[in-house]
C-alpha cells in the first residue's frame, strides 16, 4: 500500500493466544515454534488474573485459578523465552490477558520486556498501567453482555486501546447480526449494545484486528483469526508505531490483503471534513473474492463483485491460485477417532510456484505435532501436516495451503505422496480450468485430499476507485471497507474517519 512517498508492508501476526502457561495446552516453546513456522510476528498472552471470578459447580473455577498461578510461576521464563524468540524475520512480543466480570477482558502488549506483572483489581488501574508502560490494551470479545465478560465500554481509552479485537474463535462482534455467531462458549450470545458499529455510531473511534484466542498452543490458527498489519517494516518499534495508528485490518482465516485509504490518507487516519472524499481500494484474495463493500457510517454505499469484469475464462498461460486441501477422513459416529499424519511433495511441471500460503488449524492437540511446509525450489513444495476430526475446529478435519503459480498449457501439478499412503497423483492445469481432483488415500473411511480449480486474477483481485460526496450539514462520517470470498473469508479494513 502507497501512502504519498511512504510504501507499507503487509505483515500478518495474532496478539492473543494461549498455552499451559495459563489454562490451556501446550508448552511456550511450542508456541514459539508454531508461530515462526508461519507468522511474521505473534504476542503471547497467557492467562493471567480474574479477580472477580465466580463460584461454579464443583469447583470448576480452580481450572483458572490453578492456570494462573501457573503463568506467575512462570513469567520470567515466559520473559526469557520472548526475548530469544525474536529474530531479524520474526517479532515476539510479550504480554498478558487479565479477565474481568464486570469490566471485560484486556490483552496487554508491552513494547519491550516487563519485569512487572501488573494484576490490578479495577480496569482503571490496569488502563493506568497500561499508560505507564507505554502497552497496548486490546478488548477483545466485547460483544458479550456487561458483567458476563463482554466490554464495558464506559472505561474505554483510545489513547491505550487504538485498536479492539472484532473476530476470534469466539465468534464476530461486528454486529448482533454478524456472521459467526458466537455460540461456543458459556458466555452467552451477543450484546447489540456492545457490538462495533454500536459503538462506532456512538462516536468511539478504534481501529479493528482479529486473533485467534486458540487454547491449544497454536497462534495463527486458521479459521479463528488474523490481524494483518500495513507498517514500514518488521521490527517492534514499525508494528507498534502502526498498531497505535490503526493501519490494521482483520480478517477470519484467509490472509486476504486489503488496502484502504481515503483523499490519499491510509486506515486509522482522521481527516478534516471535506466534501469530496476520494476512496482507493485494493484487495488480493487466497480464493475467489465474491464481493467488496464500502460503507459509510455503517451502512454500505458501494458494492463490487470482480466477477462481474470476468469477460472471458481462464486460460493459460498466465497467473493462478490453487488451493490443496487435505483431511476429512471417518465422522465422529463411526468411532474412528484418529489422527491422520500427511508427508508429500508437490511438483508443478512447465511452470513455477510463485508463493504458498499455509490454512493450518490447531486441532488436535499434541505437544509434538507441527505442520511443516517447505518450497525446496521454484517448482517443488514438501509438506509435512497432520489431520482430525476430533479436537478440530469447528468440527472442519481439513487444512490447505494456496499456491500462487504461474503455468502454461502443459503444466501439471504431481502429487507425490508418502503418508497416510503412497500414491502419486498427476493433475494437468488445464483440467483444473474448470473442474478439480479429488483423490482418497483408500478405502471408505479414509483420508483424502482435493486440488481445487484455479482461481484467476481478475477472481481473486481488484483494484477500485470510488468517488463520495458530503454537505457540511452532514457532520463526520466513518468509512470501512469489507471484503467476502466465495468460500466464506472475510476481511475488513480499520475505519477511516473524516469530518
Amino acid at each position: 500500500m502507497k501512502i504519498s512517498e511512504k510504501e507499507l508492508k503487509l505483515f500478518w501476526g495474532d496478539l492473543h493466544n494461549h498455552n499451559a502457561v495459563g489454562y490451556a495446552k501446550g508448552s511456550l516453546e511450542r508456541s514459539i515454534d508454531i508461530a515462526q513456522e508461519h507468522l511474521d510476528f505473534f504476542a503471547f498472552t497467557g492467562q493471567a488474573s480474574w479477580h472477580d471470578i465466580p463460584l461454579m459447580p464443583g469447583d470448576r473455577h480452580m481450572l483458572w485459578v490453578n492456570g494462573f498461578k501457573a503463568h506467575v510461576e512462570h513469567w520470567p521464563k515466559t520473559r526469557r523465552l520472548i526475548r530469544e524468540a525474536n529474530s531479524n524475520s520474526f517479532v515476539a512480543f510479550l504480554g498478558y490477558e487479565w479477565h474481568s466480570s464486570a469490566f471485560g477482558d484486556y490483552c496487554l502488549i508491552f513494547p519491550e520486556d516487563q519485569p512487572d506483572l501488573f494484576l490490578p483489581d479495577h480496569v482503571i488501574k490496569l488502563l493506568d498501567f497500561a499508560s505507564e508502560k507505554g502497552a497496548l490494551s486490546i478488548p477483545h470479545h466485547v460483544g458479550y453482555k456487561t458483567n458476563w465478560r463482554g466490554a464495558n465500554w464506559d472505561y474505554f481509552r483510545p489513547e491505550v486501546s487504538p485498536v479492539v479485537e472484532i473476530f476470534s474463535e469466539h465468534g464476530c462482534t461486528v454486529s448482533d447480526r454478524s456472521p459467526y455467531p458466537m455460540i461456543l462458549h458459556s458466555n452467552g450470545g451477543r450484546a447489540t449494545a456492545n457490538t462495533i458499529y454500536y459503538q462506532l455510531e456512538r462516536g468511539l473511534r478504534f481501529g479493528f484486528v482479529a486473533s485467534t484466542d486458540d487454547h491449544f498452543g497454536y497462534p495463527g490458527a486458521y479459521g479463528e483469526g488474523l490481524v494483518g498489519v500495513w507498517a514500514e517494516e518488521l521490527s517492534a518499534e514499525a508494528l507498534f508505531k502502526a498498531i497505535r495508528q490503526r493501519h490494521t485490518i482483520a480478517v477470519t482465516g484467509d490472509r486476504i490483503s486489503l488496502g484502504f485509504t481515503l483523499n490519499g490518507q491510509p486506515m486509522g487516519s482522521e481527516l478534516p471534513f471535506d466534501t469530496q472524499r476520494s476512496i482507493g481500494v485494493e484487495v488480493e484474495g487466497q480464493d475467489s473474492v465474491e464481493m467488496i463493500e464500502l460503507l459509510r457510517n455503517g451502512r454500505i454505499i458501494q458494492r463490487f463483485f470482480p466477477e462481474d469484469l470476468v469477460t472471458e475464462p481462464l486460460n493459460l498461460p498466465g497467473r493462478a491460485k490453487c488451493r490443496f486441501q487435505y483431511g476429512w477422513g471417518p465422522w465422529s459416529a463411526l468411532e474412528l477417532e484418529r489422527i491422520c499424519s500427511w508427508e508429500m511433495t508437490l511438483r508443478l511441471e512447465n511452470g513455477r510456484f510463485l508463493k504458498t500460503e499455509r490454512c493450518f488449524q490447531s486441532g488436535p492437540f499434541r505437544e509434538d505435532l507441527r505442520d511443516r511446509l517447505r518450497q525446496v525450489s521454484e517448482n517443488e513444495v514438501h509438506l509435512e501436516s497432520f489431520t482430525s476430526r476430533k479436537q478440530a475446529y469447528l468440527e472442519d478435519p481439513t487444512k490447505s495451503i494456496v499456491c500462487d503459480l504461474e503455468s502454461d498449457s502443459r503444466s501439471k501439478l504431481i502429487v507425490e505422496l508418502k503418508k497416510p499412503s503412497e500414491l502419486t497423483v498427476e493433475v494437468p492445469l488445464q483440467k483444473l480450468l474448470k473442474e478439480n481432483e479429488i483423490t482418497f488415500t483408500g478405502a471408505f473411511t479414509t483420508e483424502s485430499f482435493v486440488v481445487h480449480r484455479l482461481v484467476a486474477p481478475e477472481e481473486f483481485s481488484a483494484q477500485i476507485h470510488w468517488e463520495d460526496s458530503r454537505t457540511e450539514t452532514d457532520g463526520s462520517d466513518q468509512y470501512h471497507v469489507r471484503v467476502r470470498q466465495h468460500n466464506q473469508q472475510l476481511a475488513w479494513s480499520s475505519p477511516i474517519w473524516i469530518g
